[in-house]
């Protein structure tokens, strides 16, 4: 059993209740996943169409339709993207095919990568300064794990700023995994990115989770960026997503105006949506952000305030898991009408303290 702790565990809080899960979906309101609550537009009669006729066949194993699309929205070679099915299980065969040596992980981090190098790693490091010096114990074969924008804080470090750590790493000769899921929700630029330097560092890869901002979570998929040569080695599935997905992620990445949706959503909900937040007595501090989350210290334990939140249809993360102690919540930034009834839901149980 796999008791990794996670955000978005609805069919876990739709399992609690009286109501049907199908129910239970429609009307709960999940806080605790950051996923983009712009949904990309879908022509669902000719994705159906589509899907219905590629069925009765096994994938591409190659799956070039999606791999140029995706190679093209970031800016890369079609060789230097590997698609994955969701993040979470190529972080696991990473570690499986590296067995690192050594692995550094800066923290507080996405406990998959924890899982993974507990699992396959002779030794593990934890550090909160990504800009101290790096352990003289890395070898060639060992492990460097950076989340940017980070979670749960939500805080983008430009490669510029990087370039330190990036210089040690280089004279280590070591691994470089470097996620960027949460980038989108900044900016698809490439001087935001360390993509544009992977050709030049066979080492390195960047882990780019699709799920979070195309908003489709209930599919799985992700890619892994690098030099063409990198996961050459790498043992990977013959078809690592269905055909479903495919077409699913296509159409998303047709979508034109996705961007551009997202980005007004932000500007228009993220102040609004904190200022609420920080006048709630529950709420000690708000820590800065550049995600489509939030990071808040709270007056109350996290435990007790998700438990009393669930009775009006809400989750939010409780991140003592991440090693923040018990006093730390992530709340992703959803619509407003769903930012207001949280909100609502912290004044009513405000009042009955």
């Amino acid at each position: 059993m796999n008791d990794t702790q996670h955000g978005g565990q609805v069919y876990q809080f739709a399992q609690t209740q009286n109501n049907s899960t199908e129910q239970t979906l429609k009307t709960v309101l999940d806080f605790s996943a950051s996923i983009n609550p712009i949904q990309p537009q879908i022509h669902w009669p000719k994705l159906t169409r589509a899907a219905q006729a590629q069925l009765i066949h096994y994938p591409d194993t190659e799956q070039r339709a999606l791999t140029h699309a995706i190679a093209k929205r970031f800016s890369l070679n079609a060789q230097q993207v590997t698609l994955t099915n969701g993040i979470s299980s190529a972080i696991l065969q990473l570690f499986s095919e590296l067995k690192p040596d050594t692995t550094l992980l800066f923290t507080p981090i996405y406990s998959e990568y924890q899982r993974a190098a507990h699992k396959h790693s002779t030794h593990i490091i934890e550090s909160t300064q990504w800009n101290a010096p790096l352990p003289t114990s890395l070898t060639q074969n060992s492990v460097v794990v950076l989340v940017n924008p980070s979670t749960p804080e939500g805080i983008f470090t430009p490669p510029q700023t990087l370039e330190p750590l990036l210089k040690q790493i280089k004279q280590h000769n070591c691994w470089l995994l470097v996620d960027e899921s949460f980038l989108p929700f900044i900016g698809f630029q490439a001087n935001l990115s360390l993509r544009p330097q992977l050709n030049q560092q066979p080492k390195w890869m960047v882990l780019q989770s699709l799920t979070k901002y195309y908003a489709c979570p209930g599919i799985r998929i992700g890619a892994l960026f690098a030099a063409p040569e990198t996961l050459t080695p790498f043992t990977w599935p013959a078809w690592p997503i269905s055909v479903l997905d495919e077409q699913f992620m296509l159409h998303a990445l047709n979508d034109t105006q996705h961007d551009q949706n997202t980005h007004c959503f932000l500007q228009s909900e993220t102040k609004p949506f904190i200022k609420a937040l920080k006048q709630s007595p529950f709420i000690a501090h708000i820590y800065p952000s550049q995600a489509n989350f939030i990071l808040a210290k709270t007056h109350v334990k996290a435990a007790w305030l998700a438990e009393q939140l669930k009775a009006h249809r809400i989750l939010i993360r409780d991140c003592h898991s991440f090693g923040l102690g018990e006093n730390h919540v992530r709340i992703a930034i959803k619509s407003n009408p769903q930012n207001q009834q949280l909100i609502t839901a912290l004044k009513v149980l405000s009042l009955k303290q």
